[in-house]
């Protein structure tokens, strides 16, 4: 049985139990009020009158008091997730800068080797704290680079990626055209922009070609 199944036959069932102690209390209700206004009903209407004060009361300060436990948690899992996700983001963002300082295989291969044993532990955290579009996203943008060569679409899948993090963490990307966090991680990302409408799945190593050609071979 999915987790959707089960969440919705538990709410099913929640609804069942609060519909049957609602109609339980109303032919309390109603007994004792039949009972008072045989009696009393002056008496009936201030009883009344000061129990639904009473339970509006109560209602207030439950409802009030249930939100503000909501809002602490809510704000307790958004900082984590804004820790987690910034730990990522950083270590990203050193590899990408640090790549064009790389000389030598070597320290390409430590630079690699150090990433992939980043990412080991930080999957573990983004399993328990990622939302479900953060973790979609991810799984595509990874899926993506471990089958071919860093394209035109792989950035593309960073940006959603990227957009779904800030999302997750109360923040919009509206007004940001598709592909605009290419300028946090590429050289030229207008430039990058530009020739990705006019090839969709250009290769980053061909977009580098163009850029030499089109900025000058002493860019670097």
């Amino acid at each position: 049985m999915s987790s959707r199944v089960r969440s919705a036959l538990s709410m099913a069932l929640a609804f069942a139990l609060i519909a049957a102690a609602s109609w339980l209390v109303f032919i309390g209700v109603r007994g004792i009020w039949r009972t008072l206004i045989s009696v009393n009903p002056d008496l009936a209407v201030a009883v009344i009158v000061s129990a639904a004060t009473l339970l509006a009361s109560t209602i207030t300060v439950m409802l009030g008091r249930y939100f503000e436990r909501k809002r602490e948690i809510e704000a307790h899992f958004r900082a984590e997730k804004i820790k987690i996700y910034d730990e990522f983001l950083a270590e990203l963002f050193k590899v990408f800068h640090s790549a064009n300082e790389v000389s030598t295989d070597q320290g390409g291969e430590e630079t690699n080797e150090k990433m992939v044993q980043f990412l080991r532990e930080w999957q573990r955290k983004l399993v328990l704290w990622g939302g479900n579009c953060v973790l979609a996203t991810y799984f595509a943008w990874m899926n993506r680079m471990k089958s071919l060569p860093p394209d035109a679409q792989t950035i593309f899948l960073m940006d959603e990626f990227f957009r779904a993090l800030r999302a997750d963490i109360g923040q919009s990307s509206n007004g940001l055209p598709r592909g605009a966090f290419a300028n946090l991680v590429l050289r030229h990302g207008d430039f990058f922009l530009a020739e990705a409408k006019k090839n969709p799945h250009i290769t980053l190593e061909e977009l580098s070609a163009l850029e030499k050609t089109h900025f000058g071979e002493n860019q670097d």
